[in-house]
């Protein structure tokens, strides 16, 4: 997933996860690279800056009272500004659903008719079943749905902000991003139909993909090979000639707090073949950092960020 494709709610952790480090104890040092790769993050799409601004003007207002000292902020100013984006972080539907992952975890969730649900980093789901329907309300994030046969012969539905991807007994992924919905089949087939055009629904066979907005689905294609296994739902990330922005995009997804690049300009010309583990990132990033000309370098464990290999004999 591209970097522009980034869940907005993502980009709003991540904004946080800035403000919390800019305004922790930090020495000169620190500060100057935390600062430099926030600027860095900021550049990389219009909407970083402004959600950045927005959440940063959010924190001033409300610590400005009571502004903690510096060497002891870390829990007081944690607690502060989770409150403060409880309810803005994410939907409220997303914050009261049935299942919840945290960043950097998978999981799985056996439904009451067999089913079984694979979760992957940010996700949240409401779960649904009655006398006619088995319904999964994806609020964000993306899954994996191993679908069984229903004695009942009730059918089997994800229901999300774009539309509906139905089974026709089957496996198949669905991944709800900021400006679409991808539906990949994986085995049988899956009728997907947008919220405008529910009567009109794309029928998609093992090995297509669509992406559809809340107007219309798009047109189908042929899933890239490594896309084929879900491999994410395996605990692995593995790319083919993948630009290197689009590797860190996706293995930020499953790391907590920030990851970026700096100058990133100068990185994305790199692709990467291989594949890296998606529940141990440090990991992934050495082997980043032996497969192509770049060094990891960080503030804090919490701020890593990925540079020209060249810059590390410059310091």
């Amino acid at each position: 997933m591209t970097d522009a494709a980034l869940n907005e709610s993502a980009i709003r952790e991540q904004a946080a996860e800035w403000i919390v480090r800019l305004d922790d104890a930090l020495d000169d040092a620190q500060r100057q690279a935390v600062q430099a790769a926030c600027r860095a993050w900021c550049a990389q799409d219009e909407r970083h800056a402004r959600i950045f601004r927005q959440m940063q003007q959010m924190w001033q207002a409300a610590a400005q009272p009571a502004k903690p000292k510096r060497g002891g902020k870390t829990a007081a100013a944690a607690g502060l500004l989770a409150l403060l984006v409880l309810c803005w972080l994410l939907p409220l539907q997303a914050w009261l659903a049935d299942v919840r992952v945290a960043p950097g975890e998978l999981r799985q969730v056996t439904l009451e008719d067999g089913s079984r649900l694979t979760l992957d980093s940010g996700a949240s789901v409401d779960i649904r079943f009655d006398g006619q329907m088995r319904s999964v309300h994806l609020h964000a994030g993306r899954l994996l749905a191993d679908v069984a046969k229903d004695p009942q012969g009730r059918s089997f539905r994800i229901v999300g902000r774009d539309g509906t991807a139905t089974a026709l007994g089957t496996r198949y992924i669905v991944d709800q991003q900021a400006a679409d919905t991808a539906v990949s089949v994986l085995e049988s087939s899956v009728a997907v139909a947008s919220r405008a055009r529910p009567d009109q629904p794309v029928v998609l066979q093992a090995g297509q993909t669509v992406r559809y907005t809340r107007a219309a689905p798009g047109t189908p294609e042929t899933l890239a090979p490594t896309a084929t296994d879900a491999a994410w739902a395996n605990g692995q990330l593995i790319f083919n000639a993948t630009p290197l922005p689009e590797v860190v995009a996706e293995l930020a997804r499953h790391r907590r707090g920030i990851l970026t690049l700096r100058r990133a300009d100068e990185l994305a010309e790199l692709r990467f073949t291989g594949m890296l583990p998606l529940q141990d990132s440090d990991a992934a990033l050495r082997i980043l950092a032996r497969s192509l000309p770049v060094s990891v370098e960080q503030a804090t464990p919490y701020v890593v960020w990925l540079a020209p290999e060249e810059t590390r004999t410059q310091k």
